[in-house]
């Protein structure tokens, strides 16, 4: 996982990182102490966010996740 900082929609800090989601690591860990990255609990729903803002706390989803069920498409 990167630890390339991203520009907060609200903010416009330079302080977004990515929400890492499952059980985390040992390095994980370590990353989210060196605020790297945010960790996001061990479950991820259809619309949960990709990022987090570490100066404002605001989160935000990238992109659309596409799920194929049977006959339908899911976004």
């Amino acid at each position: 996982m990167s630890s390339k900082k991203y520009i907060c929609p609200v903010c416009k800090q330079r302080t977004g990182v990515n929400i890492l989601y499952g059980m985390p690591t040992p390095e994980a860990f370590e990353m989210a102490a060196r605020q790297e990255i945010a960790l996001g609990g061990c479950c991820i729903g259809w619309e949960d966010p990709e990022r987090q803002c570490l100066s404002c706390g605001h989160e935000w989803r990238i992109k659309r996740r596409k799920v194929e069920i049977e006959n339908y498409i899911l976004y």
